[in-house]
């Protein structure tokens, strides 16, 4: 009876924190959006893109459906929340969330990319300098590195950017010229990914399983019960009895 107490506590605690990160993950994923949003809106000033033409229109139904997802994951932590008892069908339910709000933030690159090619070469001044000096779409460690002037990781990439204009760090050559780069970098930068949601995910699963040493002897207890059964209801133990 003590392990079942146990048990249970230990599920409770564990869906707790599921429902924590649940809301965490939610809010991540929309204050990252936000800075993608005033990140996309900066790269169309740059580049001289306006209404229609710009990053940001292209994008809105993709942005739209990521924030979407994040009412489902705050959904499910209500639900976690509101049940007195909650079963593996949360789980379940918080692991779709999270697959969906994953699978839209991944669109969000592959969108950036679809941008790109609609366009060709990226327009700005920026575009042209970074083409010339040889920047490329598949650059990206330099466009993680570089976006809106932030440049933590000193890696060769920086190299090549000396020569023509002199310093690495001169103005224009350290913007990306592609939507993807700055889909990619503000994803990195602004947003803290799954992997601790899924973590949790796991860890609520495994308490809401008993332990294989449980389920041993409980498999114990049944053969032990069958055996029992089958002896006294057996035609020798009767026949003694009559």
């Amino acid at each position: 009876m003590g392990k079942a107490i146990k048990h249970t506590i230990a599920a409770e605690q564990e869906f707790s924190k599921l429902q924590m990160l649940l809301v965490q993950t939610a809010n991540d994923t929309a204050k990252c959006l936000k800075i993608l949003k005033r990140n996309l809106s900066r790269y169309d000033r740059r580049h001289g893109l306006f209404f229609r033409s710009t990053s940001r229109y292209f994008m809105r139904n993709d942005i739209r459906v990521a924030k979407d997802t994040t009412v489902d994951l705050r959904h499910v932590a209500k639900r976690i929340k509101r049940s007195k008892n909650p079963t593996k069908s949360e789980i379940n339910a918080a692991r779709i969330s999270m697959n969906a709000t994953a699978d839209a933030m991944n669109d969000l690159k592959q969108a950036g990319r679809i941008f790109d090619q609609n366009n060709g070469v990226s327009g700005g001044v920026t575009g042209i300098i970074d083409n010339i000096l040889g920047g490329g779409h598949n650059n990206d460690k330099h466009h993680n590195s570089s976006l809106f002037g932030h440049s933590g990781d000193k890696t060769d990439g920086h190299k090549t950017k000396r020569g023509l204009f002199g310093s690495k760090n001169s103005g224009y050559l350290k913007a990306p010229d592609t939507v993807e780069s700055v889909v990619k970098l503000t994803l990195n930068d602004s947003f803290s990914g799954f992997s601790a949601l899924k973590q949790q995910i796991t860890a609520t699963e495994n308490a809401m399983s008993p332990s294989i040493a449980t389920r041993a002897k409980d498999a114990v207890v049944t053969v032990a019960s069958k055996l029992v059964g089958d002896s006294s209801s057996s035609p020798t133990r009767n026949s003694v009895g009559m």
